[in-house]
């Protein structure tokens, strides 16, 4: 026995007991120490709290879910996802599994709203854009606009509308030819910075925002709610390379401006108030929101950034090789939002490239792009137009009957096929890049001449009771390269006319150039 506690049973009776209260004394000291610290700790934790919470609002932080991609999905659903992937391809190369999720009934009580902005000028595609997401069973789908004539158009056809008109637009930055120079976009950004404002105040009330371009070409129904499951804050789309210098710095940049999801959560609404903040009264978002995005201090999950030397790259089109491909996600050590970038083929954003480079059916949206810049081309047909060749060449590509033809195949300066009438639009570089070939995109010969438009709606009553058809691709005579539609389109947003009073300006008071003349 250990000598210590021999003697201590020795001791006396009375001795023995006022050693056990001594013991009992320190140990309730060492408790009441103890429940002091915890008790400072939590106090210091909620005054904590209570500081970083910015905004006195509504929102409920939704808790966290585990990644969709990590769940324990039913048998049958992931072999569905494996069948779909093993028979798909994808010409960047890698077959999405993004968004291949089914939501159950009971997950169907977010407050989502998916919008997409335009103005006057932009309603004809508007409403394409909107037609398109009912077709495909979208019922959340909203256009915002710009400005009250648009919205009260949009009002009476009964379509889903929200007011975000722009109280001093700057349309004296328009050049006197229709459309605006690349330097001095004034209105462009004032719509871009309200539309960046317009989304954080409805993230603030508990709205979960997809927010998207009305040119953006959707390909299926993805249901929205699976996003929030998801659990991430802020899911961003590839971009090309624009800013040059952050993608030459960091090996990609994200979209900014046409593919957002936004979670309503107290992160997301740190995330936008800055991007608000940096927007002011105008801004161009794809510059604001790429370098806020390298701000952030991003902890990218596994370690690696994305641009890692092992990330897939796509690597078959000259002007799109070495853009990232695969997803990626992470967590902001500034604003504590988590991020995810959709995979590529899930969002398409390339240089053009169709038709030898279409997405998989996985595919949820498109975002072609195109070069309009030498104001030969109509930008709002033009842009119409890419919803078709995104049906006829992605989407159905075995179809007979085309509404479109990609016509020629040639070097820059011998695509003279670009400058005909039925030409609707040139692929060509838009950064700068030396490009050894274009694609023409010709409509098909057996088209209307404007299969886009009624026949009647090209018809116009003049002041003197005559009847002329309009022809909105024609030279504009009253300025060397400017078509017709691009000076209707301009006297309408400069005048506040109306679109068939523009053209009646137009055909009385510039001699037969916007008539069509008819062989014959």
């Amino acid at each position: 026995m250990d000598p210590s506690v021999a003697a201590a049973e020795a001791a006396p009776p009375q001795q023995r007991r006022r050693r056990r209260l001594a013991h009992s004394a320190e140990v309730i000291l060492i408790f009441t120490i103890c429940f002091e610290i915890l008790s400072l700790l939590k106090l210091d934790s909620l005054t904590q709290t209570n500081l970083e919470q910015k905004h006195n609002s509504e929102i409920i932080d939704l808790p966290r879910v585990e990644e969709w991609s990590k769940k324990k999905l039913l048998p049958s659903v992931q072999k569905r996802i494996q069948n779909n992937t093993q028979q798909l391809t994808s010409g960047v190369g890698l077959v999405t599994t993004d968004g291949q999720w089914d939501i159950s009934p009971d997950h169907n009580h977010h407050d989502i709203k998916i919008l997409g902005f335009a103005d006057t000028n932009y309603a004809p595609i508007a409403k394409v854009w909107y037609n398109r997401l009912t077709k495909l069973g979208y019922k959340e789908h909203y256009i915002g606009a710009y400005d009250k004539e648009l919205y009260d158009d949009l009002i009476d056809q009964n379509y889903r509308v929200l007011p975000c008109f722009i109280d001093n637009p700057d349309y004296e930055r328009r050049s006197e030819c229709g459309y605006v120079q690349f330097s001095s976009m004034g209105l462009f950004r004032q719509m871009w910075a309200s539309r960046v404002k317009f989304v954080r105040d409805m993230v603030k009330n508990g709205t979960h925002v997809l927010l998207t371009d009305v040119d953006a070409v959707f390909s299926r129904h993805v249901d929205p709610v699976g996003f929030v499951e998801e659990g991430y804050d802020v899911y961003h789309a590839y971009e090309m390379r624009y800013p040059k210098k952050l993608y030459h710095d960091h090996g990609f940049v994200i979209n900014g401006g046409q593919h957002f999801f936004f979670r309503s959560s107290e992160a997301t609404l740190q995330f936008l108030d800055i991007a608000a903040n940096r927007c002011g009264e105008k801004c161009d978002d794809q510059v604001m929101f790429n370098h806020l995005f390298w701000s952030l201090d991003i902890e990218w999950d596994g370690g690696d950034p994305p641009s890692h030397p092992g990330a897939m790259r796509v690597a078959n089109h000259e002007l799109d090789n070495g853009l990232l491909v695969e997803s990626a996600t992470g967590r902001s050590r500034v604003t504590n939002h988590t991020i995810k970038i959709w995979d590529r083929d899930f969002a398409w954003r390339l240089s053009g490239g169709i038709p030898e480079q279409c997405p998989s059916k996985n595919n949820w949206v498109g975002m072609p792009s195109i070069n309009n810049n030498d104001g030969d081309v109509d930008k709002i047909q033009s842009k119409l137009a890419l919803f078709d060749v995104w049906d006829d060449y992605c989407l159905n590509p075995e179809a007979d009957e085309k509404r479109v033809k990609m016509a020629c195949k040639t070097s820059i300066a011998d695509c003279s096929l670009c400058k005909s009438p039925v030409c609707k639009t040139c692929w060509t570089d838009r950064y700068g890049q030396e490009m050894k070939e274009r694609t023409c995109i010709i409509m098909d010969a057996h088209a209307t001449e404007d299969p886009f438009h009624d026949k009647e709606d090209d018809l116009v009553e003049l002041t003197d009771g005559s009847t002329v058809k309009f022809c909105g691709s024609n030279k504009w005579s009253g300025s060397g390269g400017v078509t017709c539609n691009a000076r209707v389109q301009f006297m309408v947003s400069r005048h506040h006319i109306s679109e068939q009073n523009a053209k009646i300006s137009v055909l009385e008071n510039v001699k037969d150039g916007c008539k069509c003349i008819v062989d014959g």
